[in-house]
């Protein structure tokens, strides 16, 4: 019997990369004409963005000394944790580590949603790979796919308040993530001399500009047990947000928002970072 084209076609190891690199795990067939073009379309501006970000800006970091080099080295891995509106300049640092060293691997998470392909598509297509999932949907595959990435010498990035917030509240997803993989957990944020600033969206997203200073602070890695309780997992979770609140401060002052999109209107009142009530309901032990 003889083989057909189209067998030969899915067989073809550089075809099931390409189809990985543009559709994931999923089919082209699963995407509409309208979705494969702006998606197409988003990556490509995104990747051209960071390459900008990365080549451009100037950059400093504090605060990774303890683990830098173990990270570079490929010796030890973490998990990361950022706000979401802190995110695009955080996926130029590790393209400019991933550049430095092809060993060096950091999956990251996004969710599984739609929306989630715009950040999914740019990430794949610049060589990383994707774990698809979040506290609002799949979340349990979510954290499979971590512990099987963790398994396999990758680290993790994911976002505490994501994918669609409330805003500066910490999920839980990424402690138990750090309990069932073994991973420290390791608070980081950013800060920028020239950003533009999305003010409408839900998270005020940051994007740094061209020729920018990016300063990367590090907060101390937080590690949970392997046999950590409901209990110890709240205390995990106040701490960490803490953290990440302490180093929110720092960038909110070192940051200057230079260009505001949409332009605001005449008298619009713009939102402002609410304090974290850290003694909330959610963090009841």
């Amino acid at each position: 019997m003889g083989v057909s084209v189209a067998s030969t076609k899915m067989e073809d190891p550089w075809a099931q990369w390409l189809s990985f690199r543009h559709y994931g795990q999923r089919r082209r067939a699963d995407f509409t004409l309208k979705e494969r073009l702006t998606y197409a379309a988003s990556s490509t501006v995104t990747r051209l963005m960071l390459r900008m970000w990365t080549d451009t800006c100037r950059w400093e970091s504090e605060g990774d000394q303890a683990f830098r080099r173990d990270l570079l080295l490929c010796r030890r891995n973490f998990i990361f944790v950022l706000w979401h509106n802190r995110v695009p300049a955080f996926f130029a640092y590790l393209d400019a580590i991933a550049r430095r060293d092809p060993r060096f691997r950091a999956d990251s998470i996004v969710s599984a949603s739609k929306d989630g392909e715009f950040l999914a598509r740019p990430i794949r297509e610049n060589g990383g790979m994707v774990i698809r999932g979040s506290s609002s949907r799949d979340a349990a595959r979510a954290l499979r796919g971590g512990v099987a990435a963790a398994a396999q010498g990758a680290s993790i990035a994911t976002v505490g308040d994501g994918p669609r917030g409330p805003r500066y509240r910490l999920k839980p997803g990424c402690l138990m993530l750090a309990k069932a993989a073994g991973l420290p957990i390791v608070p980081l944020t950013w800060a920028g001399s020239r950003v533009a600033q999305l003010h409408r969206s839900w998270d005020q997203l940051m994007l740094p500009l061209p020729f920018s200073r990016l300063q990367f602070r590090f907060g101390e890695p937080l590690s949970v047990p392997p046999d950590a309780d409901a209990r110890a997992i709240a205390r995990a979770r106040r701490e960490l947000e803490q953290r990440l609140e302490a180093l929110t401060e720092w960038a909110d002052a070192n940051t200057r928002v230079a260009v505001q999109l949409p332009r605001p209107k005449p008298g619009e009142l713009l939102k402002r970072r609410q304090p974290i009530d850290l003694e909330g309901r959610h963090f009841e032990e």
